[in-house]
């Protein structure tokens, strides 16, 4: 029911609104509510709060101080408010009803405002500065039943004065809540699309009064933000009213300059639980593309996490620390030397850490295993570790028994094939100047061709130290390849002899998987926690399994976890609370806004490049939604013009929305561009995808 001739003007009294309208079927619909609120129109006829509106009129008032809507000669109804405070605007909603308990009619149209005025008393004021003479002879006074208690002992003059006076009375009124004009909050609603226009923002006409005023104060923030994620996303949300996901596709052409990127990323598991808790954030962003982190425990109970990371062109040796009261520190340089070092290990002899690393010399062709040690706190100078001869050393991996001996494995060439060595050091000198050759087993070479990875068992004292390693097996055809899991165990913890047992190997995945750096920690049960990089599943993860250590078998082999990206390089470590899982990987970061609770931005930055493999249907099936993270070739579309299909561009911005409630619903307006645009740059693409099937339209 829409009522008509609605109006409301401020009464020259001031301090008061008078309100009238026409009712087209008063038979239809008897009663009529008259609720009133600051800011923004009413929308219940019965609010919840004062905030939300005042109920001050009604054809049927129910309780006394509630004023009753009359009907003038007319025929227009009439209802008055009054206590007002001055210079403000009030906004009244009009609710017809029926019944009894009612039942109303909303229509939006049956609104109106009006800014209550304040008595200035100008009339009084242009008495008081006419001459006394004036007064003197202003004696002339009305019928005291034909005007207000207050005008009886005014004279006629001065009742005359009180028609301009009450006029100006309003004109100062009005004058003075210009001085309001700039401030969204108590400018009239009916101005908001000009304050709006001042500022170049586009008013939305379908919001309430109170939804325009929070658009013009966010505006000046959401033009600062032009281009960032979260202020698309929320122009897509003020102006559709969905939610959606915006992806910048820069991030998914391919650069040859930046391969992919494996960033130090966390998983934990607590003790009594089966399953790696993943951190919402990458442990480090100090990239590498190989190589397996190292970890040792100081006296103090200080971890401390040693990593090689690319900075500069060239590869060193990086440190952190984790403490229980303070968390993870800042990275910080272990290395900073001329050449190439990598693949750092620790491990704690006594009071002192023992930190050793591969140094690579490309003019020589040739590399060496370097060290530092820390002892109270302080670091040695580098030095070689003492053997010799000039053979190339690398990829060492250090390990402390129980008698406070330092094992030190590390592959040496050997003419021209690469063989695993190891030595031990008492905590005075080391056992050999050359070193241990890892012997044959059964008369065959132990073929180590990956980082070895050693484990010293404190409890087994038939099967101390575990040498895990990968290996390259042949597949049976030509020249073909796959990586595999050995390892063999040494009886004792005495140097000189060579009790080591027959190697055994995990049992292989598919035919054409991949199993390589392994990596392992005794469990509580005495047994072993197999660790290791693999492609069983098509994407390269984490796996783990659990070694008997009497039976030499295997239990139920499992992913750590199940995610297209590449999980690599995996290093367990054993705490109070449980396990932690170090590894590298090439995943997207996510990061929450801010400034609006619901959004996430996914930034692809720090992998690099991740190229397509054809045999990896898990990431393959992304391709084309939010969360693809391969790279491909720059789409250039047909004949050098693109359309929507060909996302995989530096301008191209997709914004992933929901599908329509219907099938054949339009859901992005025409008239929605102009607005998206003011928060893009101007050279970049916009591209609406479909979540669920792909359908792409432009909303151009």
């Amino acid at each position: 029911m829409r009522l008509l001739q609605i109006s409301a003007q401020p009464h020259t009294a001031g301090n008061r609104i008078d309100l009238t309208f026409a009712h087209p079927n008063p038979a239809q619909f008897p009663g009529v509510r008259i609720v009133r609120s600051e800011g923004t129109h009413p929308a219940s006829p019965q609010p919840a709060s004062p905030r939300q509106g005042i109920v001050i009129a009604d054809t049927n008032p129910a309780a006394p101080a509630l004023s009753k809507i009359g009907i003038g000669s007319d025929g227009l109804y009439r209802a008055t408010d009054t206590s007002l405070k001055s210079e403000t605007v009030y906004y009244y909603s009009l609710f017809p009803y029926s019944g009894n308990p009612p039942v109303y009619n909303i229509d939006q149209h049956n609104q109106t405002a009006c800014m209550a005025t304040a008595p200035y008393a100008m009339a009084r004021q242009m008495a008081e500065l006419l001459p006394a003479l004036y007064h003197r002879y202003d004696l002339v006074l009305p019928d005291p039943n034909s005007v207000a208690s207050s005008d009886r002992d005014q004279g006629q003059l001065r009742r005359f004065l009180a028609l301009p006076g009450g006029q100006l009375d309003l004109f100062y009124s009005f004058a003075k809540s210009m001085l309001d004009l700039h401030n969204p909050d108590k400018i009239d609603a009916r101005l908001l699309p000009l304050l709006a226009q001042w500022i170049g923002w586009p008013t939305d006409f379908r919001l309430a009064a109170a939804a325009q005023r929070q658009e013009i104060r966010n505006a000046p923030h959401l033009y600062k933000t032009i281009g960032l994620i979260p202020t698309v996303e929320a122009t897509v949300k003020r102006s559709l009213g969905i939610e959606s996901r915006t992806k910048e596709f820069v991030h998914n052409v391919f650069r040859s300059n930046q391969p992919e990127r494996l960033n130090l990323w966390i998983r934990q598991r607590t003790i009594g639980s089966t399953t790696f808790t993943a951190s919402a954030a990458p442990l480090s962003l100090d990239f590498a593309y190989e190589g397996r982190p190292a970890m040792a425990r100081d006296p103090d109970g200080t971890l401390w996490l040693f990593y090689h990371t690319l900075r500069k062109g060239e590869s060193h040796i990086w440190s952190k620390t984790f403490r229980d009261d303070k968390g993870w520190s800042p990275s910080e340089p272990l290395t900073l030397g001329t050449l190439p070092e990598k693949h750092p290990t620790a491990a704690l002899q006594k009071n002192t850490m023992w930190v050793f690393w591969t140094t690579y010399n490309a003019a020589t062709q040739s590399s060496q295993i370097n060290f530092r040690t820390r002892t109270n706190g302080q670091w040695s100078a580098i030095a070689p570790v003492p053997l010799t001869g000039d053979a190339a050393r690398r990829l060492p991996h250090a390990v402390v028994d129980n008698t406070d001996g330092l094992w030190l494995f590390w592959l040496e060439l050997a003419g021209t094939q690469w063989v695993l060595k190891y030595n031990r050091h008492d905590g005075t000198a080391w056992a050999s100047t050359t070193g241990t050759v890892f012997p044959l087993d059964a008369g065959s070479e132990p073929r180590v061709n990956g980082a070895p990875f050693v484990v010293f068992h404190p409890t087994d004292t038939a099967q101390r130290l575990w040498v895990f390693w990968a290996r390259e097996e042949p597949t049976g055809a030509p020249n073909q390849t796959r990586w595999r899991i050995a390892y063999r165990v040494k009886a004792s913890l005495t140097f000189a002899t060579s009790d080591w047992s027959v190697i055994r190997t995990l049992p292989a995945g598919p035919a054409d998987s991949q199993d390589r750096e392994p990596s392992a920690l005794v469990g509580a049960d005495g047994n072993i926690e197999l660790f290791w990089s693999s492609n069983r599943n098509t994407s390269w993860a984490v796996w783990h399994a659990i070694l008997n250590r009497s039976t030499q078998t295997f239990a139920t082999v499992e992913p750590v976890a199940t995610r297209p990206f590449a999980l690599r390089e995996p290093l367990p470590f054993a705490t109070a609370s449980g396990t932690l899982l170090i590894y590298r990987s090439n995943e997207s970061i996510v990061y929450a806004s801010t400034v609006y609770g619901a959004t996430e931005t996914v930034d692809q930055r720090y992998a690099g490049c991740t190229s397509v493999d054809t045999r990896n249907q898990s990431q393959i099936a992304v391709r084309g939604k939010f969360d693809d993270f391969l790279t491909y070739t720059y789409d250039t579309g047909q004949s050098g013009q693109r359309t929507d299909a060909d996302l995989y561009s530096r301008d191209t911005v997709g914004l992933f929305v929901p599908p329509p409630a219907q099938e054949s619903a339009d859901a992005i307006p025409p008239q929605f561009t102009a607005a998206l645009k003011q928060f893009l740059p101007i050279q970049v693409r916009p591209v609406f995808i479909r979540e669920q099937a792909r359908i792409i339209f432009s909303p151009r």
